[in-house]
């Protein structure tokens, strides 16, 4: 087969926040990251993120532990004003912006990292109580109902008014800054909500290292964030008359016609090569040879490292498991497109890395 390139990082293998966990601080409230100049402060619910004017809302500290919720979004530090307001939940009088206590907003706090500029970034994973209350700010602020910001308007991701998104509808169209604080803030999330407590003892553990590790307040064990590298690669079959076909499945809790590229997880003690070749028989019934690596992309649903590759198939017999694929079949390029001009098959788009990889594939030939 014609070797892929090495994928551009895209969607959400994007990044440009600065990580270093010398910058966390030492306190898990980061009270000391709050308080150097210029901090931000970005908001996540249960993989939700506030975005406005095409980027994550940032807020800022006008005021000791007093952020102000509606800001405006420009990206430049927020002016003192001549005389402070004091911190309070309910709208300044008219169309003037709304503080409210940092510390009456739940939830965990994460050291997302430095901008180039030398802004500290911190994410805020809100309880519900406090999304709630986020929520009724916001709508008395701009005379709407709480309900209205609970899906992303018709107008999307330039809303001027602070709206909430899941992080897939975001992948491709926010900043490089902006798409990897929201990806390792949604990933820190699942990790969070899903390891309350101790494995060792069944104690509730507490944040600590700025977000980075759980700590166990009895015995002192840390924990630290789950990550699951997962293969996912473009099996390709040559014919006698060099024309080409990738391996395409349809995984059987999937809709008809969706068909994406194979991917499995990485067992106990398998090399990324192996663990291409033993998915791609255990699902295709095909052996492969080559498997050579294109590129990743983190996958935070819940935690997942997507680990891209090309692999040439031996033979273009397939044997579909029966149990995990409903149906496996080869595509040409001509065949692909045409499948996918007519909707007779639905392959995933480019916000994950299967659709770049197939994507990349149907660019290298007629």
């Amino acid at each position: 087969m014609l070797p892929l390139p090495v994928l551009a990082p895209a969607s959400l293998a994007r990044s440009a926040a600065l990580r270093n966990h010398l910058d966390r601080g030492s306190d898990a409230a980061l009270d000391e990251v709050l308080a150097r100049p210029g901090t931000v402060i970005v908001l996540a619910h249960r993989g939700s993120l506030l975005v406005s004017r095409g980027q994550l809302h940032r807020l800022r500290l006008q005021e000791p532990q007093a952020v102000e919720l509606t800001a405006p979004h420009d990206g430049a530090p927020a002016q003192p004003s001549a005389e402070p307001s004091q911190p309070t939940a309910e709208p300044a009088p008219g169309p003037g912006p709304l503080t409210t206590e940092l510390g009456a907003l739940g939830g965990t706090r994460i050291y997302l990292g430095r901008a180039a500029d030398g802004t500290d970034c911190v994410g805020l994973l809100l309880d519900d109580a406090s999304r709630s209350r986020v929520d009724e700010a916001l709508a008395r602020a701009q005379g709407a109902q709480a309900e209205d910001l609970l899906d992303a308007p018709a107008t999307g991701l330039d809303v001027a008014a602070p709206t909430w998104f899941d992080l897939r509808a975001l992948a491709l169209a926010l900043s490089d800054l902006d798409a990897g604080l929201a990806c390792t803030l949604v990933a820190l999330g699942n990790w969070h909500a899903a390891h309350p407590r101790s494995p060792r003892t069944g104690e509730p553990t507490e944040p600590a290292a700025g977000g980075w590790v759980r700590r166990d307040p009895t015995t002192g064990a840390e924990h630290f964030p789950r990550t699951d590298p997962a293969v996912i690669m473009a099996v390709v079959h040559t014919d006698p008359d060099g024309e080409e076909r990738i391996l395409l499945g349809s995984n059987a809790a999937w809709p008809q016609r969706r068909f994406s590229i194979l991917a499995g997880f990485v067992e106990p003690g398998e090399t990324l090569e192996r663990a291409v070749q033993r998915e791609v028989f255990e699902e295709a019934g095909v052996h492969c040879d080559n498997p050579r690596y294109v590129g990743s992309q983190p996958w935070p649903f819940p935690c997942s490292l997507m680990l891209g590759f090309t692999a040439e198939a031996r033979s273009a017999d397939l044997q579909p498991d029966g149990d995990e694929m409903s149906e496996v079949r080869w595509f040409t390029r001509r065949e692909l497109r045409a499948a996918v001009a007519a909707e007779d098959v639905l392959i995933p788009g480019e916000v994950s890395i299967a659709g770049q990889i197939i994507a990349a594939w149907l660019a290298g030939g007629a």
